[in-house]
This record gives C-alpha cells, structure tokens and sequence, in this order.
C-alpha cells in the first residue's frame, strides 16, 4: 500500500519495466490503468532502460496545489552507487515495520512495508535470487549486522529537495476520457457544427438579398457612368497648353539674342512652362559676358552653358517680334497673317474630325509639299463608349484624340502656332530647336482633339 511519509517521501510503488514499444505516456496509462493507479515516478538505470513507480494516493492528495512528493525507490538509485542494493530502516510510524525497498541491476523492484520479524527472510530470499553481492543500504537492526552504507530517510529527502530530480516526482496519470464521455463529445460537436453551418447559410442567403437591394438601390444609369467618365478623362488632358500657349513658346524662343557676350544658343526645349537654353561659347566669348547678359546661365564645362526660363504670360504685339535668332526670313506663302488670328487664351477645344481634316490636315499637308516631316495618327476614344449605350440618343458624342508632329528648318516655326490657331483643338506638348553651323532646324509633337 502507498505510504506518504512525513518528509514528502513515498512508498509502496508498483514498479514495471517500460518495453518501448508504444510511446511512453501510452504504456504509463496502460500501466496505471491495469494497476488503478493515480500517481506515478520513473527510475532510469543509466543505461537506456525506464522502470515506472506506479502509485495509488487518496483523493485529497491529488489536488494541484499539493507539495511536491518524491518516490524513494526513484531517488535510491541516484544516491547509492551500486548495482543491487536493498535499502532497510525502520518505520517512523510504526516501530515493529520496516521500509524494505530494493534495486536489482540499478532498476528499482520491491517496495514494500514488512513487519521487522520478516525482515531477515525477505532480505535472504531476495540475495538468494541475485547472482552477485548484494549492498544493504539504510539503518539494518540484522542482529548486529549494521548496513554496508548508512543512509536515512531524512537523507534522502534533503537530496531530493536539493537536486530536485523531475522523473522522481510523482505526477498525475492522464487518463484518457471514457468512450462515452468521447461519444458524446463528438455528438455535441457535431451539432454544434450543423448549427454554426446553418446559422452561416442562413446569414449569406440574408447578406446576398441585402447586397442585392443595396446594388438595385445605387444601379447607376451607364450614359451617367460615361459621361463622368468621359469628365475625368478630359480633366486630365493638357486643353491649356493650346495655340496661345504655343505663341508664348514662340515668342520666348525668338527673344533669344544670337549671341550674348560671344556665346550662341546651340539647342533649345521647351516642355511645359519650362523652357532649357544650351549655350555654346564662340571665339572671343567669356563666362563674364555670358553672365553679365544671360545671369541665369549656369556653367557646364569651359564651351557649355545650360539656363532655364519660363515663357512670358502674354504675347506681345505682332510688331515686336525679334529678329535676333538666325532664322531665315518667313516664307511668305505661308504665313497668310497667322498671327493676326490671336485671340489671347485660346484653349483646346475639341471640334468635328471632318472640320479638322479639311483645315489643319490640309494644312499639313501644304507644310509636307515644303519640304517638312509631318506626321499625323489616327484618333482613339478617350473613353470607350459602352455598348449598351452607343444606341441611345442622350449618349454624348464621344472624344477621341490623336499624335502629330512637325519637323523642319527652323523658319517654319511660326507654322506650328499658326496652325495651332487655325485648328483650335490641338495642344503642344514639346518644342526642339537645334541650331548648329550648317542648317538650324525645329521638331515639335502634341496631341489633337475631334469628336
């Protein structure tokens, strides 16, 4: 019978060598169960081999906040160094009982409470069934034979309290819950799961019928749906950089002198409200004049000098173009008093793609029969139209735009703000101008607009 002593230490263990062949919490409850044990210790010998103590304590005992108890066969193999040991001493409780507690190849065997008058013939009948000597260990009244190693009770618990060994300790089996118990564990989870299936069936069939009302409710009309489509789309479109825009380019670029203190302007682009000069030193030319006429000029290297100004706001008179540019005299074929048509910010507007073709396309193509590079794609919608609107009569007429670009000697560069003038739908997007010691020449591109 198990026996909790005073000092925490107990006796009374059923001890069972572990096989191995399950895992070893497994065959402990295996073990305890077929023992009806409560509690159980293990003992290892060293050697790979695990005997478990198996231990059957009241209830009260089993509480979680219960002290720790240690086994004491568990703990004698830690202690005495010697293959087979029998441990004797005296019951504290009950002076005609002795403890006899033995180990057999370090792997702990009997663990029992014998009366003191059979103490002799159990210890004898136990060294009979041991091949080699045998060490007795404790406090021994064996008529005068004391114990090859003295060691008490209060021994051995204070080396369990100081070394704390965690096989040694009792712990509570786990006992697997009964197959009814599981049985009806699993019923109930399985009806808690319909009803939680149920209940979110339930609850997306209520969702989809409220997102169906919701989506009925805000159906938008698609004519509504292109039109602020068709809004955003133009927002975007760059309808303020149009013919009058174009003149201020225009104007910013032939304001230019042809040399400033002995340096020429060699390349210029504009994009946007930006315009960047390079400036190239000729013969006699210094970073002081360069300076003292041009202040915003930055220097690049001993020839080269870059600045960036911004356009004027306004055009000025027709009389007050410059002539300091090496721009050859206008061609007067086509000139056709371009810049008499000014009507001060003019924007882009988009206009029917016939309208378009026969004025600013035939224009083009009077410019291509001069000897310029001109090019001209065709519009795509800025916004395609759906299909389930393109038959209703309140559907507005859909925009589209197209790239062109002009490309020549640098004396055709009033075309580009003429013609921009002329067309009224058609944004300047970039203006090149190189001008070198043989043939100055311009390119510029943007972007036009019919519907």
């Amino acid at each position: 019978m198990t026996r909790i002593l005073s000092n925490r230490l107990v006796v009374g263990a059923q001890w069972e060598t572990l096989i191995g062949l399950q895992k070893e919490p497994t065959e402990i409850r295996g073990l305890a169960r077929s023992r009806d044990a409560s509690h159980f210790a293990v003992a290892d010998d060293g050697a790979g081999t695990r005997t478990v103590g198996l231990f059957s304590l009241v209830p009260s005992i089993k509480g979680q906040s219960a002290p720790e108890l240690y086994a004491l066969g568990a703990l004698l193999g830690t202690m005495v160094d010697a293959p087979n040991v029998a441990f004797v001493h005296p019951d504290p409780d009950d002076l005609s009982a002795m403890f006899f507690v033995t180990l057999r190849d370090r792997r702990p065997e009997l663990d029992l409470v014998v009366p003191t008058s059979e103490l002799r013939t159990r210890l004898e009948q136990w060294a009979a069934e041991i091949e080699r000597g045998i060490t007795i260990a404790g406090i021994a009244p064996l008529n005068g034979s004391g114990a090859d190693v003295t060691l008490t009770l209060d021994d051995i618990a204070a080396h369990a309290h100081k070394e704390t060994p965690r096989d040694a300790c009792l712990q509570v089996v786990r006992k697997p819950l009964p197959a009814r118990q599981l049985k009806i564990a699993a019923i109930s989870l399985a009806v808690l799961s319909l009803v939680c299936l149920a209940g979110w069936w339930g609850w997306r069939w209520y969702d989809d019928r409220q997102q169906a009302k919701l989506a009925a409710a805000n159906q938008i009309d698609p004519v509504d749906a292109y039109r602020r489509a068709l809004a955003r789309a133009i927002a975007a479109e760059p309808f303020s950089t149009g013919a009058s825009y174009a003149r201020r380019v225009q104007y910013a670029v032939q304001s230019l002198p042809a040399s400033a203190g002995g340096w020429r302007p060699a390349a210029i682009e504009c994009k946007g409200d930006r315009c960047e000069i390079q400036w190239r030193r000729q013969e006699g030319g210094t970073f002081d004049l360069l300076l003292s006429q041009r202040p915003n000029a930055q220097i690049v290297d001993l020839d080269n000098a870059r600045e960036t100004m911004t356009p004027a706001d306004t055009v000025p008179p027709v009389s007050a173009h410059a002539e300091a540019l090496p721009v050859a005299a206008n061609v007067q074929p086509l000139a056709d008093n371009e810049d008499e048509l000014d009507d001060g910010e003019a924007r882009v507007t988009p206009v029917p793609r016939t309208q378009f073709l026969r004025t600013a396309g035939a224009r083009l193509q009077s410019l291509g029969d001069y000897g310029m590079d001109i090019s001209l794609t065709m519009p795509q919608p800025l916004v395609q139209a759906p299909a389930a609107v393109v038959t209703r009569s309140d559907v507005p007429p859909p925009i589209a735009k197209g790239e062109w670009k002009m490309a020549g000697h640098l004396a055709f560069v009033d075309s580009v703000a003429g013609l921009m003038m002329r067309a009224g739908n058609m944004s300047l997007h970039e203006l090149t101008i190189v001008i070198d010691e043989t043939k100055p020449v311009f390119s510029a591109q943007g972007t036009y607009y019919v519907h």
